[in-house]
């Protein structure tokens, strides 16, 4: 069971255009974690990322908390239209509860992050190949049915690349995280290859980002690149010798497309209709956070309409009264959201969450020799929650589930991973009782 509810949950990561089966994957999660509790090891040795739990279940009880005390309906805070918008955050960070170690072994855990990139490298290519048919020469894929029609139009760009996302900066969080993931596995894997799963995996992901138009995905993927791959002496050498053959050549190609080039101009355009809009959620994001900046106007509440306001003015001041709107419209900022609805309170807990676990992931790569799976996977995650940083500046990415699920999904396979590890390396000293120390190993 085990295994078919996490692989359940890993193909269910590719999309988000058939809630039910989202939803269905989040809750199976649930007898994961009863037989977690079990685990003696886990509890014994202390391994997993318990310190970001306890954050989490803190920001948890704070931002109900929040939303109790604005007055609003907790049948609405129940509903699924809330939990799908305002209340994603609720969803979207379960797997770091849930996902608990279970004892997967190490080559499933490897098989199924295969899976995933597998999965949106096939998507990414039918995309592609709908790019080409549309832009270029058409060969019929235009009469595919309308659940495999993967490119989209919106009233500012034409042939957008959703996949099986509703929202193409959603697709394009994916996308990046696909790329990452696979630009770990391949440049600082132990045999680097281009004749390898993990170059292929990084050629089709990448071509899945750039088409998907998300150009706060482009640059957080530039920036996550760097700063945790390039900046790396090693690392450096083998970007140079393998990844820039993949991704330059790309790159190019796919700038010379006039639909793609005309994204990346937009970047610095600040006349954009929708780089404008996002100038006027800022604003009101920050007017709420200057109305109640402690504890902030209340989860939930910032695309409200008609806000009554009560309390201390500029000190702690809910909103109490107004129209209750369930919908995506958000501040286009993680942090000015938080801001604006949590306060300074809100927003040092959520960042907590997300500071600890890429802190548990750098001392647990530890355990796991360089180049190995579980170094370079616990790296790709890392690089991940970097992404998540950057995208947060542009979207609200760590309020929404589609990156936060994928992420904590990840981590939770790293668990396992790491569970294996602790196992075994507990038998050797079971045997040696004169070593005192962990070591790490090579294998996986």
């Amino acid at each position: 069971m085990k295994k078919a509810v996490t692989t359940l949950m890993v193909v269910s990561l590719t999309g988000n255009v058939f809630p039910l089966l989202n939803i269905l994957a989040i809750f199976s999660l649930l007898p994961l974690y009863l037989l977690g509790r079990d685990s003696l090891q886990l509890e014994q040795m202390k391994y997993g990322p318990e310190t970001a739990r306890k954050f989490l279940l803190a920001a948890y009880i704070y931002w109900f908390l929040s939303y109790v005390l604005t007055g609003a309906s907790l049948g609405n805070f129940f509903s699924f239209e809330f939990l799908r918008f305002d209340g994603a955050l609720f969803i979207a960070y379960l797997p770091l509860f849930l996902f608990s170690d279970v004892c997967l072994d190490p080559r499933f855990v490897r098989r199924t992050v295969a899976l995933f990139l597998t999965a949106t490298s096939f998507v990414a290519l039918l995309g592609l190949a709908e790019f080409v048919d549309t832009t270029i020469v058409p060969f019929g894929l235009s009469s595919l049915p309308e659940p495999l029609q993967l490119l989209h139009s919106a009233s500012t760009a034409a042939d957008i690349f959703h996949g099986f996302f509703r929202a193409h900066n959603a697709a394009g969080a994916t996308y990046a995280m696909a790329s990452l993931i696979s630009f770990s596995l391949l440049v600082c894997g132990e045999k680097p290859s281009l004749v390898r799963w993990p170059a292929f995996w990084l050629a089709a992901n990448f071509v899945g980002l750039a088409l998907t138009q998300s150009r706060t995905a482009y640059m957080s993927f530039v920036g996550a690149l760097f700063l945790v791959f390039v900046r790396r002496g090693p690392a450096l050498k083998k970007f140079l010798k393998f990844g820039s053959l993949i991704l330059v050549p790309l790159m190019y190609f796919l700038l010379v497309q006039p639909v793609v080039n005309q994204r990346t101009e937009e970047v610095s355009n600040f006349e954009d209709p929708n780089i404008v809009l996002r100038f006027a959620y800022y604003q009101r994001a920050f007017d709420n956070f200057v109305q109640s900046p402690i504890v902030g106007a209340g989860f939930g509440r910032f695309n409200d309409e008609f806000k009554v306001f009560t309390g201390i003015p500029h000190v702690v001041h809910f909103a109490t009264g107004g129209d209750s709107l369930n919908d995506d419209s958000h501040a286009h900022n993680s942090y000015l959201h938080f801001l604006a609805e949590g306060g300074v309170l809100g927003l040092a807990l959520m960042l907590a969450v997300w500071i600890a676990t890429f802190r548990w992931l750098g001392k647990q790569r530890e355990m796991f020799e360089e180049g190995s799976f579980g170094n370079t996977l616990a790296l790709a995650i890392q690089s991940c929650i970097v992404l998540e940083f950057l995208m947060s500046f542009t979207e609200h990415m760590m309020g929404t589930a589609t990156s936060a699920l994928t992420i904590f999904t990840l981590v939770g396979l790293f668990l396992n991973l790491l569970g294996w590890r602790y196992r075994v390396a507990s038998l050797v000293l079971a045997e040696s009782p004169s070593n005192g120390e962990l070591q790490t190993w090579p294998a996986h």
